[in-house]
C-alpha cells in the first residue's frame, strides 16, 4: 500500500506556485544590464607606458560620439592602480568637433604595491535620446620596470645603484675675500694717515727754504732775459712767460689766485688792493699789449721783448717788500 502510494504521488501534476511569486517575475529586467553604446571613435592614452613603483601615470579618454549623448564617468575601483593622494580630480571637457560632439576625460593614477600594474576596466555611463547605455572600456596592462634588477644590472648605463650616501659638500665662504679688503683697508688708512702727517709737517720744513716770491720773479725774469727765446723766433712764448712771471708775483704779494684770471679781472683785483709802488695804468697797459700777442697773435720785436722785461723787473723792484731790499753799507755797525 505505501509502495502504491508513493507512485501515485510521484505520477501526480506539480501544484501552481504561490500567487506571490508570480507578482515578483516582471521586477527581474529592471536589474538588467543597460545596452552597450557604440561611440563613433574611442582613443585611450596613457603615458608612461613603462611605470615603477610609486611613479604616477596619466590616463586620457578621449569619446567622439552624437551631439545629443552625455558621456559620464562614475566612481570606479582603480585596482591594481591607486589614486595618487594629492593629484588633481578627474578632469572631462566636452567640445565640438566636425559634426559631432568629443568628451575627453583625463585622471592620475599610480603604482603602488602592484607589480604587474594594468588600468583598471571603466565604465562609462552614457544618457542620450536612445536611453540609458554603458560603455565599457577595457583595462590592459603596462609594462613594470624593476628598479632592483636595474640596480644589478651589467650595464652602467641602465644599472640603478639606489640611494648614494651623503657627501660632503663644500660651501663658497667670502671670509678670504673679507681679510683681504681689510687687510687693503688698513694699508690705505696707514698711507692716508702717513700723508697726512707728512701734509702738517711739510710746511715748516718749506718755511725755512722758501724763496721769496720777489726774489723768485726776479730769478725767473734773469733766466727768461739769458734764455732769450725772441733770438728763435719764439717772441710770443717769451710775452707768454712773462705774463705768467708778472702775474704769479703779484698773486703770491697779494694773495689772490691770479693766474686763473682774465685780463680785465686781474687789473680789477689790483685796483681794490693796495700795493706801494704799483703803477696800476702802466700795468694795465702793458696786460692789454701782452693780450695782443697773446690773443691776436701779435710777434712782438726782441726790442719790445727785452722792453717788457725791463718793465716787469722795475716792477718787481719797486713792489718788494722793504724786508727784501738789501742792507744799506755800514748798516752793521
Amino acid at each position: 500500500m505505501i509502495a502504491l502510494a508513493l507512485l501515485l504521488l510521484a505520477a501526480a501534476p506539480p501544484s501552481p506556485p504561490p500567487a506571490d511569486a508570480t507578482a515578483a517575475a516582471p521586477a527581474a529586467p529592471a536589474g538588467a544590464a543597460l545596452p552597450e553604446a557604440v561611440p563613433l571613435a574611442l582613443d585611450v592614452q596613457v603615458a608612461p607606458e613603462e611605470i615603477s613603483l610609486g611613479e604616477h601615470v596619466l590616463l586620457r579618454i578621449a569619446v567622439d560620439h552624437d551631439l545629443r549623448d552625455v558621456y559620464a564617468l562614475p566612481g570606479f575601483d582603480p585596482a591594481p592602480l591607486a589614486v595618487p593622494k594629492g593629484a588633481p580630480p578627474l578632469r572631462v571637457h566636452r567640445e565640438e568637433v566636425a559634426g559631432h560632439a568629443r568628451t575627453v576625460f583625463e585622471l592620475a593614477l599610480a603604482d603602488y604595491g602592484s607589480l604587474t600594474p594594468r588600468l583598471p576596466d571603466l565604465t562609462l555611463h552614457v544618457t542620450g535620446p536612445e536611453g540609458e547605455r554603458t560603455l565599457t572600456i577595457r583595462g590592459r596592462p603596462l609594462k613594470f620596470r624593476s628598479l632592483i634588477k636595474e640596480e644589478g644590472a651589467p650595464s652602467n648605463d641602465t644599472a640603478h645603484h639606489g640611494p648614494k650616501p651623503p657627501v660632503p659638500v663644500r660651501v663658497r665662504s667670502l671670509l678670504w675675500l673679507w681679510l683681504l679688503l681689510g687687510l687693503l683697508a688698513a694699508i690705505a688708512a696707514a698711507l692716508g694717515l702717513r700723508a697726512f702727517l707728512r701734509r702738517r709737517q711739510l710746511p715748516a720744513a718749506q718755511v725755512a727754504a722758501l724763496v721769496e716770491s720777489d726774489d723768485l720773479a726776479l730769478q725767473r725774469l734773469a733766466a727768461l732775459k739769458a734764455d732769450a727765446p725772441w733770438k728763435r723766433g719764439e717772441g710770443r712764448a717769451a710775452i707768454f712767460r712773462l705774463s705768467e712771471i708778472v702775474r704769479g708775483y703779484l698773486g703770491a704779494r697779494l694773495t689772490f689766485n691770479a693766474l686763473d684770471l682774465t685780463s680785465e679781472e686781474f687789473v680789477a683785483a689790483l685796483s681794490s688792493r693796495r700795493l706801494m709802488g704799483l703803477d696800476l695804468a702802466e700795468l694795465a697797459d702793458e696786460v692789454r699789449w701782452e693780450d695782443l700777442v697773446k690773443f691776436a697773435k701779435l710777434e712782438p720785436t726782441a726790442e719790445e721783448c727785452l722792453r717788457g722785461l725791463s718793465r716787469a723787473e722795475s716792477l718787481v723792484r719797486h713792489t718788494r717788500p722793504l724786508r727784501s731790499l738789501p742792507a744799506a753799507p755800514g748798516a752793521a755797525a
